[in-house]
C-alpha cells in the first residue's frame, strides 16, 4: 500500500466512533481521495463535533502532514453567539511539516450566512502566520480573517492565490501587504474589506484610502494578474487614478466591489 492510502486507511481506523471506509468517513463530514499520489481532505463540520480537534490533530502528525496536497474546512451557518469560530490550532501542534499542501480552504462568511465567521475566539492570535510556517509550498489559501504583522516575516514564498474577509480587524493587511517582500510569486488577491455595518462609526474601521494607494505604488506584487476589492471606502476617482499607478497598470483584471448596503 503507497503512502498516502496508509495514511487514510490509519487516518479511519484510529478515528474511533466513526464507521468508515478508505476514501470516506461518516460519509459526508470527512471525505478522503488520492489525487496525484497525494490525500485531499474535505472536512463538513458540526459546531458540536466531538473529533473536531483529535482529527486537525492527527493531520498535524509527521506520518499524515507530508501527505497531504488539500485541506477543505465548511460548516452550517450554526454558531455560538451568533458567530461560527474556526479553531485550527491543532493544525499547528504536531511535529509534522505540510510540505506537500498546495491548497488550504477554511469556509468564509457567505452572503446568505446569519452567523459572521471568525477564526480563534474574535482574535487571529498569529495562528495563520504559525500555519504558514508549516506550509512551505502552499499556493492557495481562502480565510476568513486577516492575518497579524508576523504573517509577512519570512523568506520569500510560494503564495500564489490568496483571498481574505477581514472579519473584526483589518489588522493593516493591504499596507502590510504594500511594504512585505515575501508574496512576490502572488498572481491572484481577492480582498473583504471590513463590513460589520451594525457596528457604528463603521467605515472608521475600514482600510484607509492611502493603504491602497501605498499597495498600487509598491514593488510588492511584481506577478499580480486579477486584483478584487470588496467593500471599500474607494470612490469612482480614486478609482480611476489607482488604475493609472504602476500596479494599476500590470493588471489583467481589476474588480472594485462596492459596499451594497
Amino acid at each position: 500500500m503507497d503512502a498516502p492510502n496508509f495514511a487514510l486507511n490509519r487516518l479511519c481506523r484510529h478515528l474511533a466512533g466513526y464507521q468508515c471506509e478508505l476514501s470516506e468517513i461518516n460519509n459526508s463530514l470527512l471525505i478522503g481521495s488520492i489525487q496525484n499520489g497525494s490525500l485531499e481532505l474535505d472536512y463538513y463540520v458540526d459546531v458540536d463535533d466531538e473529533f473536531y480537534e483529535e482529527i486537525l490533530e492527527l493531520l498535524a502528525f509527521y506520518d499524515f502532514a507530508p501527505f497531504l496536497s488539500a485541506l477543505r474546512l465548511s460548516a452550517p451557518d450554526e454558531g455560538i453567539n451568533g458567530t461560527r469560530s474556526w479553531n485550527l490550532e491543532p493544525l499547528t501542534r504536531g511535529e509534522g511539516t505540510y510540505q506537500n499542501l498546495r491548497l488550504l480552504d477554511i469556509q468564509r462568511t457567505r452572503l446568505e450566512h446569519h452567523h459572521p465567521t471568525t477564526l480563534g475566539h474574535f482574535a487571529e492570535d498569529g495562528i495563520v502566520p504559525r500555519l504558514l510556517d508549516k506550509m512551505p509550498n502552499l499556493e492557495q489559501l481562502s480565510l476568513p480573517w486577516t492575518p497579524s504583522l508576523a504573517f509577512f516575516d519570512r523568506p520569500p514564498h510560494p503564495l500564489k492565490h490568496l483571498t481574505l474577509q477581514t472579519g473584526y480587524h483589518t489588522q493593516d493587511f493591504i499596507l502590510n501587504l504594500a511594504q512585505s517582500t515575501c508574496f512576490s510569486q502572488l498572481k491572484t488577491l481577492d480582498f473583504t474589506d471590513y463590513s460589520e455595518t451594525y457596528i457604528q462609526d463603521y467605515e472608521q474601521h475600514k482600510t484607509p484610502t492611502s493603504h491602497y494607494f501605498h499597495l498600487f505604488n509598491s514593488n510588492a506584487l511584481p506577478h499580480l494578474e486579477s486584483l478584487t476589492l470588496r467593500y471599500s471606502l474607494l470612490n469612482e476617482k480614486e478609482t480611476a487614478e489607482l488604475k493609472k499607478t504602476p500596479l494599476g497598470s500590470q493588471l489583467d483584471l481589476l474588480k472594485i466591489i462596492p459596499c451594497s448596503y
